[in-house]
């Protein structure tokens, strides 16, 4: 049977493309390679050390807002890879 033209066009939209490798992940339960290292470079944003020691070592306020601010930028840089990497994912067997 063939698909209709809306499903063909629905295909081509990065959406739907994004839709089906986050369910392929929720049902593998796994990350695709190439979003792997996106995901390590969120977390590392998230858990960076320069901030963590800034914040428990009571440092000024400014160098606080400094490292917080590096972090997010590295979080949000390894988000971004997460997600390309995640619509990247054709459903193929990364073994």
């Amino acid at each position: 049977m063939k698909s209709s033209p809306v499903k063909k066009l629905l295909s081509l939209c990065p959406y739907t493309q994004l839709w089906r490798t986050l369910r392929r992940m929720a049902v593998e339960r796994r990350l695709p390679h190439s979003a792997q290292a996106g995901a390590s470079i969120a977390l590392l944003g998230l858990c960076c050390p320069f901030f963590w020691i800034a914040l428990l070592s009571g440092a000024s306020r400014a160098e606080l807002v400094f490292h917080a601010c590096h972090s997010a930028v590295v979080f949000f840089i390894g988000v971004l890879l997460l997600l390309v990497g995640a619509a990247k994912y054709d459903g193929a067997d990364d073994s």
